[in-house]
């Protein structure tokens, strides 16, 4: 018995070393990942810079979606010339987040709004930001340069600072000198007159046409028995059936994990032409875990809509801009996406 204990609690403790290292290995996996995408994107700013790019010569780096684990990198990498190569994340290791490109201008500012990208491990579930603010600035876990929390700056009315006494002495202007044509246009000439044409008489058929067959020279009466022609029986057309159709409205929402009154938002899902039943369901792509989803119908016979609840979790994990995909069982069209963006 004293061995069947020991052995049991030795297996214990083994399992629990064995899941210990395989989290910490892949945790180790993802925080590289995520160092490896951070530092291509400091090159690529430190690139553009360095180069002082030009307009459509900017270094980018872009990816392709949530469950991804490629990105390109546009950068000159020692040529003198700009390539594209394409880098992988860790196995085991994709992005959480909409596709994405930031592009970084000479002066190492984005061209566009502040980007957030999530790299994320599917053994764990667990993610890991890597912000690029608006004025280029890269960091990992955390915002440090929350573009939307600063305020509105107030740009105040600068005040006429130009002097608009008047000058002494008065500057008197000179004349202006006025030119006179040489020679003068003469005005000797005659027009000569263009003639004007006479119609031509169009002669006029008298309809006296022997129209005679044979050795007949005929009389011109007309009196020819014309074959009628049958007329076209009309062939029935088949009515196409209506397909089904599902549609999201609005198909975008912004929210925030800071702004209480931000922190859910609705759609709605309406389901055209439709006829039976059909079970309904939401889920974020990749098979990602940022947002709460709810229903508020996930059963619909024939026509309906459906209203989708979302809500955002708290921590830098689940910022950035993430799809959601609703689907119906039978099918409805292709479905409707949702795209959510989260801030702080």
């Amino acid at each position: 018995m004293q061995m069947v204990v020991a052995l049991a609690i030795i297996s214990i403790v083994s399992t629990v070393g064995v899941l210990g290292v395989k989290s910490s290995r892949e945790h180790f996996k993802m925080q590289s990942s995520a160092r490896v995408f951070a530092s291509y994107l400091e090159k690529t700013r430190a690139d553009s810079v360095r180069r002082h790019a030009a307009s459509g010569q900017e270094s980018s780096v872009e990816m392709f979606g949530e469950g991804t684990n490629t990105y390109n990198v546009t950068m000159d990498y020692g040529s003198g010339t700009v390539e594209t190569r394409t880098f992988q994340l860790d196995p085991g290791v994709v992005f959480g987040t909409a596709p994405a490109k930031v592009t970084f201008d000479w002066r190492g500012r984005l061209l566009g709004e502040a980007v957030v990208f999530q790299v994320r491990s599917t053994y764990l579930g667990d993610q890991i930001p890597v912000d690029v603010s608006g004025s280029g600035d890269v960091t990992i876990w955390s915002q440090y340069y929350p573009d939307k929390l600063i305020p509105d700056v107030t740009v105040s009315n600068a005040g006429d600072d130009v002097d608009h006494s008047t000058p002494t002495p008065t500057p008197t202007g000179s004349p202006s000198a006025t030119a006179t044509a040489t020679p003068s246009p003469s005005n000797g000439a005659s027009p000569t007159p263009t003639p004007t044409a006479t119609p031509t008489a169009t002669p006029t058929p008298n309809g006296n046409g022997n129209g005679g067959t044979g050795g007949n020279s005929g009389n011109g009466n007309g009196n020819a028995s014309p074959t009628p022609t049958p007329a076209a029986t009309a062939t029935p057309t088949p009515t196409p059936i209506p397909q089904c159709v599902a549609t999201m409205s609005p198909s975008t929402l912004s929210l925030s994990q800071s702004d209480a009154a931000l922190q859910t938002g609705t759609a709605t899902l309406t389901m055209t032409n439709a006829t039976g039943v059909r079970i309904i369901s939401a889920s974020q792509a990749g098979n990602g875990n940022s947002l709460v989803l709810g229903l508020s119908l996930s059963r619909i016979d024939g026509s309906g809509s459906s209203t989708l609840h979302v809500t955002t979790k708290n921590g830098a994990g689940n910022r950035g801009v993430f799809v959601v995909n609703v689907t119906t069982v039978p099918a409805c069209g292709s479905g409707a996406q949702l795209t959510v963006s989260v801030s702080n």
